[in-house]
């Protein structure tokens, strides 16, 4: 292809004339190009070499750019075209005018608010889930990949680092190594975990302006990874520790340890962001009970108000009558007395509705389901079933918690507008599992 300065002036297939250079990588370089057939600017990244000169590996840059052109998702970089010109293997790009790279901001402006790193990295996790979906795996996701700017956050770069475990390609596997989780370091195949790892790493830098592992060699690397990372709520002053946790997690050695999904490292984020800026004007928007919204992410579905006493074990409870009270004027007759039994039978009829719902009746064995009372299938021994704490108060859900014998973990979140509760769980309810295993509840909280 020769010096690739001398692409500038050049139309690419007779439709993309090349302007100027705007980025420089290791595998490909990046122009601003314009698109003479429909009058706009593109960006246009063209594969370098060796790259470009490996046949096997230039077909599967272009293929997956083919590929990637089919996933629309408002936090993935909208791909238009791609091709072979000459000699020329190309990529044409939406062109983020007014973004620059997460790396570039950081070095520019140091580590970003706590707020921000958090909206930044559920962002990128939208775009990986969509990418997830259609069965691919990015495999670069890094600071200099994840474009910031005064729109959504952007992930760039599908299908020019994705390299299949096993190629045989001299034992190497391509990527960042600051940012590679371990199983890409050795080569061996990659998942949707691996790229929620690579996040963890772009979220960590993104708070403290630093890599959580940093070597220079693969080797290195993978040593270095073995030990924890440093909490970033310690290198950092105002970042909650709970991000702590949901970054320790995705950066877990073992990618089955690691969140399932994109969505479910969204829903940790959410949880353990920082609350907003309370307002400091005393007129403001009072919250009042909460209504059903529709069309958000938890449409359909509005958390209980927490309950004082013991956890209930429904959430949903008998509502009492609004109609008057006859009350039976005149003497102490028969219909007086008729009142009186039929209150003293209708109070004894709630007693033993309470009684019977949370498994105390004399002589029971609390053997039954707490949602349908119809008697739970008896467990392997090891195994237990997730319980649903979904709509309970923390102080319910934690006490269900206890009792199922996992290694349970509360979340929360001060939220004025959202009734105090629990919102979302992980696993979800009614899910078989080892005793001992893994369970995350997420809660909001109302503020002080």
């Amino acid at each position: 292809m020769g010096d690739a300065d001398e692409l500038i002036g050049r139309t690419i297939a007779d439709r993309y004339r090349v302007d100027e250079l705007i980025a420089r990588g290791g595998m490909a370089r990046v122009y601003r190009a314009h698109d003479e057939r429909l009058a706009r600017d593109v960006a246009l990244k063209v594969l370098a070499e060796p790259y470009a000169s490996d046949a096997d590996f230039a077909g599967r840059f272009l293929d997956e750019a083919r590929t990637a052109a089919g996933i629309a998702h408002v936090n993935l970089v909208h791909v238009y075209d791609s091709g072979l010109d000459a000699g020329v293997h190309y990529i044409v790009m939406e062109l983020l005018t007014g973004y620059r790279t997460l790396r570039q901001r950081l070095t520019a402006d140091g580590p970003m608010p706590a707020a921000d790193a958090v909206d930044a990295a559920r962002e990128v996790l939208a775009g990986l889930a969509a990418v997830h979906e259609r069965g691919f795996v990015h495999c670069d996701v890094k600071s200099s990949n994840v474009m910031v700017g005064h729109g959504p956050t952007k992930l760039i770069d599908f299908g020019i680092a994705r390299t299949p475990a096993g190629s045989g390609r001299g034992g190497t596997s391509l990527g960042s190594l600051h940012a590679m989780p371990p199983e890409q370091l050795r080569n061996e195949p990659l998942s949707p975990a691996s790229d929620l790892f690579a996040t963890g790493v772009v979220l960590y830098e993104a708070l403290t302006g630093r890599v959580p592992f940093d070597a220079d060699s693969p080797d290195a690397m993978l040593a270095a990874q073995r030990r924890p990372a440093v909490p970033p709520s310690e290198l950092v002053e105002g970042v909650p520790s709970r991000l702590d946790d949901v970054i320790a997690q995705a950066l877990r050695r073992e990618p089955a340890e690691r969140f399932r999904n994109a969505s479910a490292m969204a829903t940790a984020l959410r949880a353990a962001a920082p609350a907003p800026a309370r307002p400091t004007d005393e007129t403001q928007p009072v919250p009042v009970a909460p209504a059903a919204r529709r069309g958000g992410p938890d449409a359909g579905y509005v958390p209980p108000l927490a309950m004082p006493g013991p956890p209930p074990r429904s959430t949903t409870a008998p509502e009492r009558s609004r109609r008057p009270r006859r009350v039976a004027r005149g003497g102490g007759g028969l219909g007086a007395w008729v009142v009186v039994l039929v209150g003293l039978g209708a109070g004894l009829f709630v007693v033993w509705l309470v009684l019977s719902s949370t498994g105390t009746l004399p002589g029971g064995t609390g053997g039954s389901s707490p949602a349908s009372g119809r008697p739970t299938p008896t467990l392997a021994p090891g195994l237990v079933r997730v319980p649903d704490t979904i709509g309970m108060s923390e102080a319910a859900a934690e006490a269900a918690a206890r009792a199922s014998g996992l290694n349970w973990r509360l979340m929360w979140q001060v939220n004025a507008e959202q009734s105090p509760g629990v919102y979302d769980q992980e696993p979800a309810a009614g899910e078989v599992v080892q005793a001992g295993s893994r369970f995350v509840m997420y809660a909001w909280r109302a503020p002080d």
